[in-house]
């Protein structure tokens, strides 16, 4: 029980990595806030999840890209719980978009969904935190050097964004607050449903493991990372020697 008597919001949690997060972090011993925007049905059943799992846990609904929103949601968390401890800035979305055709409505909405909704939610933990607390960002190994892809290079320049972004807050938060993220590779979530077998060969090929990353295996980074007292400004790129091949 690493997390027993710990709050953790985890945005973006109704399915994916988010979902496996918040099970774990339930399983932990932590009161988990289970967040999403569009995917209420499956929110709710993450929520019935991590109740079974003993936690005294919420969902709430929010647009993350609207800063009323996350005012809104900051309010009820402090309402129900009086405090936050851990923070994990997992809400995001790729957004295929060709360069000739990005405009600055496009880009805007990556930079917003990507990056703006979690420097303002880490603004708004901050109120609710006490002597200590964890933020953990998602960042992607596409924000990393030499490996971000043609096509969604928004997303790209959202995710180096929040390695940046994760090192600046923690120099500002330190030694208070503990601020990391995890860049993962590719991670065999309900996403993978729609990629063809030959793609995912492909992809295997460049992974020097030779397997995909189960979404709880990676949760078990942010489990360390939200309990760790010796991590701050640090990016932990978990994906399997993916980018070690600069592709």
């Amino acid at each position: 029980m690493k997390l027993k008597n710990k709050v953790a919001l985890i945005t973006g949690s109704s399915s994916g990595i988010g979902k496996a997060i918040a099970l774990l972090f339930a399983e932990e011993g932590a009161d988990v806030i289970i967040c999403s925007n569009t995917s209420n049905e499956e929110g709710n059943n993450v929520l019935k999840e991590a109740i079974k799992k003993g936690s005294n846990a919420i969902y709430i609904q929010a647009d993350l890209t609207k800063e009323s929103d996350i005012k809104s949601l900051f309010s009820k968390i402090k309402e129900k719980y009086g405090k936050l401890d851990i923070l994990i800035n997992n809400a995001g979305r790729t957004f295929n978009i060709p360069f000739k055709d990005i405009t600055e409505e496009t880009i805007t909405r990556d930079i917003n969904t990507n990056l703006t909704s979690a420097i303002l939610c880490s603004k708004y933990a901050l109120e609710i935190m006490n002597k200590e607390g964890w933020i953990v960002n998602t960042s992607s190994i596409r924000g990393i050097d030499y490996s971000g892809r043609s096509g969604i290079i928004g997303y790209c320049s959202a995710k180096a964004g929040i390695n940046s972004f994760t090192k600046t807050l923690a120099m500002e938060l330190a030694p208070r607050i503990y601020v990391n993220a995890v860049a993962p590779g590719f991670v065999y979530t309900n996403y993978m449903d729609n990629v063809t077998e030959e793609m995912k060969k492909s992809w295997l090929k460049n992974i020097p493991i030779n397997k995909f990353i189960d979404p709880k295996e990676i949760a078990e980074v942010y489990l360390m990372l939200a309990t760790s007292k010796i991590f701050t400004g640090s990016i932990i790129t978990a994906d399997g020697g993916y980018s070690l091949l600069n592709r």
